[in-house]
């Protein structure tokens, strides 16, 4: 880890060979919430539910060695597009790098990633909505009526328009963040230290929380965002890049430590879905603040993570299938994008844990294993690049066998 940690230190320090144009202040706080924002989501709900017998010390080991890991292979992505002048989605870039296999490759992996986080946030969402209305109403409602109100709740919003995406985003979001520090406030008083002490009571739990800690900083498809926002300065971006990306792993682990914290480690609450992990923690605190806290901000941080996959994936199909822009074509479009995580939901109601883990392997082929053969391609040309980062070829080869590790956990889980 101290060697990964020197690695992002001396990419941070490295400068680049020609005077490039500074950005200005507000483009570089604004790219550095890009990254902090994309990455802070529904997926930070996976983390305690999937670490309960990791334990707290072991699990926030392993965030911050996979926030190092996955810094790097951004600076890797980072790396082949500033070689090519701009920002490129990683299906360009391999198609023009490995032909139409390469862009085969990616289109296929990228439509999986955003199918498999759909189907996640539709069958979070839907669980938590089912049992507030179990509550509030008395009776049992159909978690298929639930999971088909949840999506076409949210899903309106995406057929109608991206500004109307972007509106909705930004009052959940502005609403998320408040929320989930008066959450983490309210938690604190009901710390138990002897839960954050104690070890994990089963070693191979470790590992399998490995896809699903990796899958929460997936931040990666924002990079040709930055670039082209920021413009093509290496020095900025990498620092854009680093301090966008380790404010989420401070916010992960104070999340570990509330919940961790309070959740006693037999709970199991890792084979439990978001709305038992919720009710697990009202249940124990008996706090009607926080059960308002926890209740809202759970609806917000899987409403938010919806919106924007969803937007991603509608406008990654029109595209796809040359979509025009017509009521008749967008609804078309609005079929496609929600009737096969609908289906998900339908016959694995508590399959969020699964749907994120399946993402962790299609988000592998698009952050690590794809950017890393690119950038190994690449190098074997003279061509002076703007940016390289450090370790040679041999931390390539390196960063490319943890992404396939990554897969084979997920695959052997």
């Amino acid at each position: 880890m101290q060697t990964a940690t020197r690695l992002v230190s001396e990419s941070l320090n490295q400068e680049a060979p020609q005077q490039m144009q500074v950005p200005s202040k507000s483009r570089f706080i604004g790219a550095t919430l890009i990254v902090a924002g994309t990455t802070f989501g529904a997926g930070m709900l996976a983390l305690p539910m999937t670490s309960g017998k990791v334990g707290f010390l072991n699990s926030s080991l392993l965030l911050v060695a996979m926030w190092i890991f996955t810094c790097f292979a951004a600076l890797i992505t980072l790396e082949i597009n500033l070689r090519f002048g701009g920002g490129y989605s990683i299906s360009y870039l391999a198609e023009k790098t490995f032909g139409r296999f390469g862009k085969w490759i990616a289109s296929l992996s990228i439509g999986f990633l955003f199918y498999a986080l759909l189907s996640a946030y539709t069958t979070g969402g839907a669980a938590f909505l089912k049992t507030g209305i179990d509550n509030f109403l008395g009776v049992s409602v159909p978690f298929a009526l639930m999971a088909f109100a949840f999506a076409a709740m949210l899903g309106v919003f995406v057929y109608s328009s991206t500004r109307h995406v972007d509106f909705a985003n930004r009052f959940l979001l502005f609403f998320k963040v408040g929320i989930f520090l008066s959450l983490v406030y309210c938690l604190i008083p009901f710390i138990q230290t002897q839960y954050l002490a104690a070890a994990g009571s089963e070693p191979s739990a470790f590992w399998l929380a490995i896809p699903l800690f990796f899958t929460s900083f997936g931040f990666h498809g924002s990079i040709p965002t930055l670039v082209n926002y920021v413009g093509p300065n290496p020095k900025y971006l990498r620092k854009v890049i680093i301090a966008g990306s380790i404010a989420p792993l401070f916010v992960y682990i104070l999340w570990q430590t509330v919940t961790l914290g309070v959740l006693p480690p037999s709970t199991g609450v890792e084979e439990q879905n978001v709305a038992s992990f919720i009710h697990n923690l009202n249940e124990i605190t008996k706090s009607s603040a926080i059960g308002y806290c926890s209740n809202i901000f759970t609806f917000f941080a899987v409403s938010t993570s919806f919106l924007g996959v969803a937007i991603g994936l509608f406008d990654y199909l029109a595209e796809s299938f040359k979509q025009k822009n017509t009521s008749r074509q967008r609804f078309q479009t609005a079929l496609l994008t929600f009737v096969p995580p609908l289906f998900f939901a339908l016959f694995y109601p508590n399959g969020f844990i699964m749907a994120l883990g399946y993402a962790s392997i299609a988000l592998s082929v698009l952050a690590i294993l794809l950017p890393a053969a690119v950038a190994y391609k690449l190098r074997q040309s003279n061509s002076i690049t703007p940016y390289k980062v450090v370790g040679g070829n041999g931390i390539l080869a390196l960063v490319f066998l943890c992404g396939v590790a990554i897969i084979v956990i997920e695959l052997i889980k």
